[in-house]
């Protein structure tokens, strides 16, 4: 009887450990995103990125993000164009200094073995669904996450309609995961 109730608490214990709870590591990670300028490709990042993230190496399905970055950061390289994003035009800094999203679920595509995450994307007090597909890579510290989706900058009142902007701007996420201790 001890070695059956020994066997199930293991079976337990291997089921809930692989889960963990793991903060980004800020300085070691990337929120990249590309929008057309003129038809020329323009690219910034945004950084400041904290929050609380969940990895199960064996079952995707069981991941969780609650990340935020933070929208004073956002730099595209010319100081002009940076302080316009800021601006009550674009970001509203002072008013929305971050952007939130926070997963609602997690799904495995069997066709591909691809994960795909669901949840709130909140930009500048505007929250929308978004779906995006995303790795997950052990490494020596914790894990590396990546992934990219594309959202509509007008969906969520960042900036106005324009013939030089265009409306659709591509995120690239490259996030390493780690315990607290690690950060």
């Amino acid at each position: 009887m001890k070695s059956m109730f020994g066997l199930v608490c293991c079976m337990f214990l291997a089921t809930i450990l692989p889960a963990q709870m793991l903060h980004p590591d800020d300085a070691a990670s990337k929120v990249l995103f590309t929008i057309k300028n003129f038809g020329i490709n323009t690219a910034g990042s945004l950084s400041g990125l904290k929050g609380e993230i969940v990895v199960n190496e064996q079952d995707c399905t069981n991941d969780y993000f609650n990340v935020t970055v933070n929208t004073a950061t956002v730099n595209t390289g010319i100081g002009a164009r940076d302080h316009h994003l800021r601006s009550v035009d674009y970001f509203n800094v002072a008013v929305f200094p971050t952007i939130q999203f926070i997963s609602e679920s997690v799904q495995l595509n069997k066709a591909d073995g691809q994960c795909w995450v669901t949840g709130k994307l909140t930009i500048k007090g505007i929250t929308r669904i978004i779906t995006f597909p995303f790795t997950v890579i052990h490494t020596a510290i914790g894990y590396r996450l990546q992934g990219q989706f594309s959202i509509n900058r007008l969906d969520y009142g960042v900036g106005s309609s324009s013939w030089a902007l265009a409306n659709s701007v591509i995120v690239q996420l490259n996030v390493l995961a780690v315990p607290t201790a690690n950060q």
